[in-house]
């Protein structure tokens, strides 16, 4: 079967680039969220529910819709090329850069936290703590880990299904293949896939809903996406209907906030609590309902974002394509620059509002001029992004 699809999605590179750019404004936010100083020690003195509103609408899809359209374009790499192909691809453009930059994250973030907390610069390398900011990456890794397993188990079940049509038992090979069918069906292909949040909603509550400490999790978000290369008629309702999907995720989102997120979710886990006395209160029914929003919100904004981007931005933007070529390295440096910028700032008399948009400016300025003078056109761009398409093949028509 001969794929048709297009080699570049111009709406989901733009989503993903954006997506990128936000996870600056969540971490130049959560200095000034309240009762952040358990979790993000380096707090300032002020808080505000309005950046911290800002921050849970963000929180709540970002890393689930990165997951997502990982999967989708790991799907879009296996369908044009081959497993071979993106098994290679994953462990040079995230293997090596994991490799290098892990030991810079531990050279530089653990004496800025100590800046932040004490107001004094002492150079120091440490590995406590770490990898925490790269932990998306390690993930992507043990997915490929999984899918090679995953794979050769596949092969593995096609040669038992063929053993029994020879023995004369190929009906339990049928039932075998309808009932994988029809799993996947409930789980992944449904245009409001509730099997999905359901299941995920199980598997979330160790976490709290948190996806850095929970791989099963993330790796659900991975499949669905996945799933979703593999399903165009769904593709197109989500470009057709993104609206609905935009007001359920509001709705969700509404009640979230009004259940009180931060009283669970998601740091609950990272307050000293024993382990049992969590998951007898994320497990309770508060946590199970704060949960299981959490869920809907994630599917819900991510499926809109989804649709909204390729219906109105799935076409080449120059501006769009030069943010999405520039996320991975967006991801890689902010944290150390956001919250250098952050914690600087902290003993500044001005309102909070203003040292927030400041450190976004900052942080995004520093981020896209390096991207731009030192990444985009040098080795180091290939050895995070590999080799760039030349722009003036890239500009197709729009499509409808």
């Amino acid at each position: 079967m001969v794929d048709h699809s297009p080699l570049r999605f111009h709406g989901l590179d733009a989503l993903r680039g954006i997506a990128m750019l936000l996870g600056i404004v969540l971490h130049a936010a959560l200095p000034y969220m309240p009762n952040v100083q358990s979790v993000w020690p380096p707090g300032d003195e002020s808080s505000s529910q309005g950046i911290s509103a800002v921050f849970w609408f963000i929180h709540v899809w970002r890393m689930p819709v990165f997951f997502i359209l990982t999967g989708f374009f790991a799907n879009l790499v296996v369908s044009k090329r081959s497993w071979k192909r993106w098994w290679g691809n994953r462990l040079i453009h995230i293997g090596l850069p994991l490799v290098v930059f892990s030991p810079i994250m531990s050279l530089t973030l653990p004496w800025i936290f100590a800046y932040g907390r004490s107001g004094e610069f002492v150079f120091f390398y440490s590995n406590d703590g770490q990898p925490f900011h790269l932990w998306f990456l390690w993930h992507l890794i043990l997915f490929v880990i999984l899918s090679v397993l995953f794979r050769f188990s596949y092969l593995f079940g096609i040669g038992v299904l063929q053993g029994f049509g020879r023995i004369g038992l190929g009906i339990i090979g049928i039932i075998i293949h309808k009932l994988k069918s029809i799993g996947a069906g409930i789980l992944f292909r449904s245009r409001f896939p509730l099997g999905f949040i359901v299941i995920s909603c199980v598997v979330n509550l160790p976490s709290g809903g948190e996806l850095a400490g929970n791989v099963a999790a993330s790796g659900l978000y991975f499949l669905l996406g996945y799933s979703l290369y593999g399903n165009p008629s769904l593709f197109i309702f989500l470009k057709s209907h993104w609206t609905y999907y935009l007001l359920t995720g509001v709705v969700g989102f509404t009640l979230y906030m009004v259940l009180g997120s931060n009283k669970i979710m998601p740091y609950l886990i990272a307050l000293d609590m024993p382990a049992t006395e969590y998951l007898r209160v994320v497990s309770g029914p508060f946590g199970v309902i704060a949960v299981l929003i959490n869920i809907i919100c994630a599917v819900s904004f991510s499926y809109a974002f989804i649709g909204l981007s390729e219906k109105h931005f799935g076409y080449f933007n120059p501006q769009l394509r030069f943010i999405s070529d520039g996320a991975y390295w967006i991801y890689l440096i902010h944290l150390p620059i956001v919250t250098l910028t952050t914690f600087a700032m902290f003993k500044l008399p001005i309102p909070i509002e203003m040292k927030f948009s400041v450190a976004i400016g900052i942080t995004s300025l520093v981020c896209l001029l390096t991207y731009k003078l030192f990444v985009r056109s040098t080795l180091i761009g290939v050895f995070l992004n590999g080799r760039r398409i030349s722009l003036d093949s890239e500009r197709p028509q729009r499509r409808m």
